[in-house]
């Protein structure tokens, strides 16, 4: 399994705590977050969530927007007046998106 970062052996004869749960390195234990993934996985992990994340608070933007437009809500508000219930749609949904794509990429074993 290749790696875009370099993982530290440890010396042979001193004891490891624990095991990463998504590359099997042994660490301390003192080194894995809450879900037993070491520094570099963990770090890796959240790279990948950023992208996705933006991806999901985007398509829910969107569809708040197109439904705001489709549904002729001006009455309701005027039409700037939008821009913040869309900053709202698009916070929470990189939120939400933010915790679906982590907890998608730490089920997905050795992915």
């Amino acid at each position: 399994m290749s790696r875009p970062f370099d993982v530290v052996a440890r010396d042979p004869g001193e004891s490891s705590d624990a095991t990463c749960h998504h590359c099997g390195q042994e660490v301390a234990e003192t080194s894995l977050d809450r879900w037993h993934w070491c520094k570099p996985c963990s770090t890796e992990l959240e790279r990948k969530a950023r992208r996705g994340q933006h991806l999901i608070a985007a398509a829910i933007t969107v569809s708040f927007l197109v439904w705001i437009l489709v549904e002729g809500t001006g009455g309701v508000l005027p039409a700037y007046a939008w821009a913040l219930p869309l900053l709202a749609a698009y916070y929470l949904g990189s939120r939400i998106g933010r915790v679906l794509i982590r907890n998608y990429l730490r089920s997905q074993r050795g992915a």
